[in-house]
């Protein structure tokens, strides 16, 4: 009895739409931030090879693998606009998901 019951503990939660657009809105935050302390910084390109900043990437990708692709993620990775572009994108698709969906 007691597989079944550590079995049940292991199961993986699907997040809600409101935890999805909360999840998004906070790696827009923190590349907004990232953005902002690079321009005051005057170090643009340095901070964007950062592994703070390939982790946000990361946990984009990670948490949207249903809207994300491989090729998108190493985009993603290259490009700061391009990346915010597929945040906006995604938060675009959950907050207004009826006009989304063909």
């Amino acid at each position: 009895m007691e597989k079944k019951k550590s079995t049940k503990d292991t199961k993986i939660k699907i997040p809600t739409r409101e935890e999805r657009v909360e999840a998004l809105e906070d790696i827009k935050l923190r590349g907004l931030y990232l953005h902002g302390y690079a321009i005051t910084a005057d170090a643009a390109p340095i901070l964007f090879d950062s592994s703070e900043y390939q982790q946000l990437v990361d946990q984009f990708y990670e948490e949207n693998k249903d809207l994300i692709t491989p090729v998108i993620h190493r985009a993603c990775r290259e490009n700061y606009e391009f990346f915010m572009t597929m945040v906006e994108q995604a938060l675009y698709r959950f907050r207004k998901p009826d006009e989304g969906e063909a």
